[in-house]
C-alpha cells in the first residue's frame, strides 16, 4: 500500500508540473510561444519577457530539456527584441515616454536572459544534470557573457555606470570558460558565429569607451561597429611589447586601461592589441565623418588610446558658481591678460557640482549643446586670469538638470604664438594663436599643443614665442581632434631669448 501511495504522489507532481509549468518540455513551451500575440510586436515581446521572468522564478534545476526550452524562447525573443530596439532608437527625437517604456522593455528582456543563462552555466558545472549540460558548456557560457554584457550597454543609456558585480560576473566567466579550453569554440547566436573570447573583448571595448552621456544613437553605432569588425583582438595571457597596447585584470572589479611602462605578465592579467582598431577607427572618420562634427569614430578612437575614462578617482562634492568661457575663440580671449584694446571672452556662470583630480562635474539650469570633445576655460575669478582647461566627456538629464561631466586637459594653459619657420614643411607662415598646455606634477607627464588643423603636420618644425621666450619645437602625433583643433604632443629642439632670435 505505501507503494501505491508513493506512485499516485509521484504522478500527481509531474502533473503539476506539466499543468503549471508552460517550460516543463520543449514541445510544451513551443506551444507557449504559438499562444503569443501576433498582432502587436510590444504585446509579444512583453508576454515573452514575462514568460522569461517565469522562467527564472521557477528555479527548476536544469536539465538539457530546460536548456532546450530557454533556447526556444531565446530564438523566438531575439527577432522581437531586434524590433523593439529599432523602435527604441529611432523614438529618441520624439515621445520620451515611448523611449522609456521600450527601454526598460529591452534591458529587462537582456537580463533575464543573462540570469537564465548564467544559472545554466552553474548548474551545468555543479548541478545534478552537469554530465549532460557540460559538452555544451561554450554555448551556455557565450550566452551568458553576451547578455551580461548587454545589459551593460543598455545601462550606457541611462548613463549608469556598470556596477563591480557586473565587471566581476563576466570576468568570472570568461576565466572558467578560458581554463577549460573552449574560450574560441565557434557557437551560433541568432544565426551569427562567435565565441566566448569575442564577446568578452566587445563587453571590455565598450567599458574603454565608457559612453555615459552619449545618444543612444550613438551608443549602438559604437556597438556596432566593434561587432562588425572582424579581426578583433582577443585577450592573450603573454604581453608582447611590440603588439599589445592594453590590459585588463581578471581579479579586479574594473575593465581595461592602457599598459604603462611597467610591463608584467599575471595570472590574471590578459593583454589585447588594440592599435589595429584604433587605426580602423580613425580611417572611417576620415571617409565619412560629416565636417564640423567632430566624428564619432575618431572620439572613440581617442577613448580607447588613452585608455578610456575612469571613474574610480574618488570625487568631492564642491558646490559653487564658476566662470566658464566655452569654445576656442572664448577660450583664447580668457586666456589673454587685461588688455582694453582685446575682445573679452562671452563667459557663462556653471554650477560646480563635484570635482577630482581628473575633472569637474556641472549642474546646468537649461540644456546645452555640448558635444563630447568640446573646450571650456574654467575659473573661479576670471580677473585673475587664473583658468584651467577642460573637456566634455558626457552629459545626462538627472532630476530636471542638465548634468556635464569634464575631464581636465591642463591646470595652467598659456595662449602662445605660434607660426612655422622660413623652411617649414609646407604648412602657412601666417602667425596664429595656439594653446599651451604645460606639464605639471597633477598632470600625465606630457605637455601638450593646441592648435588649429591647418597648423598641423606630424614631425613640421614649428616656432612657439610665450612672453619673451622663443622655442622651437617639432609636432608630435595627434592626440585628439576637438571641433578644427588638435591636441598634439612635441618635441622642444631649442629655445632662445625673443630679441636674440629677432
Amino acid at each position: 500500500m505505501p507503494d501505491l501511495f508513493d506512485m499516485l504522489s509521484t504522478i500527481a507532481r509531474r502533473r503539476k508540473v506539466i499543468a503549471g509549468s508552460p517550460f516543463a518540455t520543449a514541445k510544451a513551451t513551443e506551444k507557449w510561444l504559438k499562444a503569443l500575440p501576433a498582432d502587436s510586436d510590444y504585446d509579444a515581446h512583453h508576454a515573452l519577457v514575462e514568460g522569461l521572468e517565469r522562467f527564472n522564478a521557477e528555479n527548476e534545476a536544469a536539465t538539457l530539456g530546460r536548456m532546450k526550452s530557454l533556447m526556444a524562447l531565446e530564438e523566438a525573443g531575439l527577432p522581437l527584441q531586434l524590433r523593439i530596439v529599432e523602435q527604441y532608437v529611432r523614438n529618441q527625437a520624439s515621445f520620451r515616454l515611448a523611449r522609456q517604456a521600450l527601454w526598460r522593455e529591452s534591458w529587462v528582456f537582456w537580463s533575464l536572459l543573462a540570469e537564465a543563462w548564467l544559472g545554466m552555466l552553474k548548474q551545468a558545472y555543479r548541478g545534478p544534470a552537469s554530465v549532460e549540460l557540460k559538452p555544451f558548456a561554450a554555448e551556455i557560457a557565450t550566452r551568458a557573457l553576451r547578455y551580461a554584457g548587454l545589459v551593460m550597454r543598455w545601462n550606457y543609456h541611462q548613463a549608469r555606470d556598470p556596477a563591480g558585480s557586473a565587471w566581476r560576473r563576466v570576468h568570472k566567466i570568461y576565466r572558467l570558460i578560458e581554463r577549460d579550453g573552449f574560450a574560441t569554440q565557434t557557437v551560433q547566436i541568432n544565426a551569427r558565429p562567435t565565441h566566448c573570447a569575442r564577446e568578452y573583448t566587445l563587453v571590455v571595448l565598450m567599458g574603454l569607451v565608457h559612453p555615459l552621456g552619449y545618444r543612444t544613437q550613438e551608443i549602438e553605432t559604437i556597438a556596432q561597429i566593434f561587432e562588425g569588425y572582424e579581426p578583433l583582438s582577443l585577450p592573450a595571457t603573454v604581453p608582447q611589447r611590440e603588439a599589445h597596447t592594453h590590459v585588463v585584470d581578471l581579479s579586479l572589479s574594473d575593465g581595461a586601461c592602457v599598459l604603462d611602462n611597467d610591463w608584467v605578465q599575471g595570472r590574471r592579467l590578459r593583454y589585447l592589441a588594440l592599435r589595429p582598431l584604433i587605426d580602423h577607427l580613425k580611417s572611417l572618420d576620415q571617409t565619412s565623418a560629416p565636417e564640423g562634427e567632430n566624428g564619432l569614430t575618431q572620439q572613440v578612437a581617442s577613448l580607447i588610446e588613452r585608455g578610456g575614462i575612469r571613474r574610480s578617482r574618488q570625487r568631492t562634492n564642491r558646490f559653487g558658481r564658476v566662470w566658464v568661457a566655452a569654445g576656442m575663440a572664448n577660450i583664447l580671449a580668457a586666456l589673454a591678460h587685461s588688455d582694453a584694446a582685446k575682445p573679452r571672452p562671452t563667459l557663462e556662470p556653471w554650477m560646480l557640482r563635484d570635482e577630482s583630480t581628473e575633472g569637474m562635474g556641472f549642474a546646468l539650469p537649461e540644456a546645452s549643446t555640448l558635444p563630447h570633445g568640446r573646450l571650456v576655460a574654467v575659473s573661479w575669478d576670471p580677473a585673475e586670469n587664473i583658468w584651467q582647461l577642460l573637456a566634455i566627456r558626457w552629459n545626462r538629464e538627472e532630476d530636471d538638470q542638465h548634468m556635464v561631466g569634464t575631464q581636465r586637459l591642463s591646470h595652467h594653459p598659456k595662449r602662445v604664438e605660434i607660426h612655422f619657420e622660413p623652411d617649414g614643411q609646407g604648412g602657412t607662415q601666417e602667425k596664429t594663436w595656439a594653446v599651451f598646455m604645460p606639464m605639471t606634477h597633477l598632470d600625465q607627464g606630457v605637455s601638450n599643443l593646441l592648435i588649429p588643423k591647418t597648423h598641423y603636420r606630424l614631425g613640421a618644425p614649428l616656432m612657439l614665442r610665450d612672453g619673451d621666450m622663443l622655442y622651437r619645437l617639432r609636432l608630435g602625433e595627434v592626440q585628439e581632434s576637438h571641433e578644427g583643433w588638435l591636441r598634439v604632443g612635441m618635441d622642444v629642439i631649442g629655445r632662445e631669448q625673443f630679441a636674440v632670435a629677432a
